[in-house]
């Protein structure tokens, strides 16, 4: 996990450094949105089932439980490719209005719609991996990837094409397929495994819950853009997209963490204290991880930004440093999602995400209604600090009773 963590940021920081050298204030912009759309397809390309996956994968008791986890990932893969892949199409001129402020951007909208669907099972396989404690054959295939689409995003990048380097971006994950197709066939399980209804019912609620808060992500934020785009300008959304994007850095990281050790370990303890334990040291590790990038910055905010940005971005200083605080306040929150998702609460980590959202669009609307260019900063270290408190709250006058009670649901 650190080797490829490390490559993440490596790659993260060498497309942010080229893009804010290589590129104009709007060109970056136009980048940063392009790249968010990517991960959101991503994202919901398998219908939101990647976590479920891996969390099913991790509780799965023999060979043919995992055949029929993964005969059901394929089902709900080939029906969101016509569910997302037509109004994608269809949309894509208003999409890219949304986006980039243009609709001449509708075809890198499609075609970044195409990579992100076919590589779906690629994801599977990657999520079956994890799921299966063999995180390091899982992330060789991500790692691979992420070197190919960094490389070629990399070579546009450099020759002034953010449109075209966002879209070599969104086709890596077809070198992460062909990696990770025969390390999965180390589980010999056939290819084209058959759905199970009862596996089927169990993804699509943890789809539900990850579209829920995707959707419902992605809304919220690229509809304050918008509108803070409108009110502020363009430099000043793209000072907000470079803390968005160092900040990404971080809570990759976290996310990684909690995806690859968290969750499959916790799907199967089943002593309450040794749930308590490890939900304390992962809290320690995230926290202290968080509170070293806090610490870097702050000392040394110029070099750095002159480092991995350029000049013209030093006014995003005060963005960054308050993005920071509120990801050292999302390492709570984010540990009270994942607890809910490992023990079956698909629900409940989708209420807490949408909830922190949903305080965040609040502060942020508000600011932005009064002038302040300063919305934010102030509406995502706020809202997340809220939650954070809230979840540390419950957790210590309640236990982590409620947090990690095993549910009926998704538990073969």
């Amino acid at each position: 996990m650190p080797i490829f963590f490390g490559l993440r940021v490596a790659s993260a920081l060498l497309l942010l450094k080229l893009s804010a050298s290589y590129l104009p204030v709007h060109g970056f912009t136009v980048f940063a949105q392009l790249m968010a759309f990517s991960a959101l397809l991503n994202l919901i390309a398998i219908g939101g089932t990647q976590n479920g996956v891996i969390r099913q994968a991790a509780a799965a008791s023999d060979a043919g439980a995992l055949a029929r986890v993964y005969g059901a990932a394929l089902a709900i893969w080939a029906a969101a490719v016509p569910l997302i892949g037509l109004p994608v199409a269809i949309g894509s001129r208003a999409i890219s209005s949304l986006l980039v402020d243009t609709s001449r951007a509708w075809v890198v909208v499609i075609s970044i719609a195409a990579f992100a669907l076919f590589a779906g099972p690629g994801q599977i396989w990657c999520s079956l991996l994890s799921g299966r404690r063999h995180p390091t054959q899982s992330l060789s295939a991500q790692a691979a990837g992420l070197v190919a689409g960094t490389a070629a995003a990399a070579w546009f990048i450099a020759h002034g094409e953010a449109a075209r380097a966002a879209l070599c971006f969104a086709a890596g994950p077809l070198a992460t397929m062909a990696v990770a197709l025969p390390m999965v066939r180390l589980f010999g399980i056939a290819l084209l495994a058959r759905p199970a209804r009862a596996e089927m019912r169990a993804l699509l609620h943890y789809s539900a819950a990850i579209a829920a808060t995707t959707g419902f992500a992605a809304v919220t934020l690229f509809g304050l853009r918008s509108i803070y785009r409108d009110s502020f300008g363009a430099t000043m959304l793209g000072y907000w997209m470079a803390a968005n994007r160092i900040s990404d850095l971080s809570t990759q990281f976290l996310g990684l963490f909690l995806l690859q050790f968290y969750v499959p370990h916790l799907a199967t303890v089943t002593d309450a204290a040794a749930r308590r334990r490890l939900i304390l040291r992962c809290a320690g590790v995230g926290a202290g991880a968080m509170g070293l990038v806090i610490l870097s910055f702050s000392l040394l905010s110029g070099p750095l930004v002159h480092l991995f940005l350029s000049r013209a971005y030093l006014p995003a200083v005060p963005f960054i440093r308050a993005y920071m605080i509120g990801d050292l306040m999302r390492v709570f929150v984010s540990l009270a999602m994942f607890t809910a998702f490992a023990k079956g609460r698909p629900a409940r980590y989708a209420a807490i995400e949408i909830g922190t959202l949903a305080m965040m669009a609040v502060i942020a609307l508000v600011l932005i209604h009064a002038g302040d260019p300063r919305a934010p900063q102030f509406s995502y270290a706020g809202a997340y600090a809220l939650s954070a408190v809230l979840a540390a709250a419950l957790f210590f006058w309640r236990g982590d009773h409620g947090l990690t009670a095993s549910s009926t649901v998704a538990t073969p």
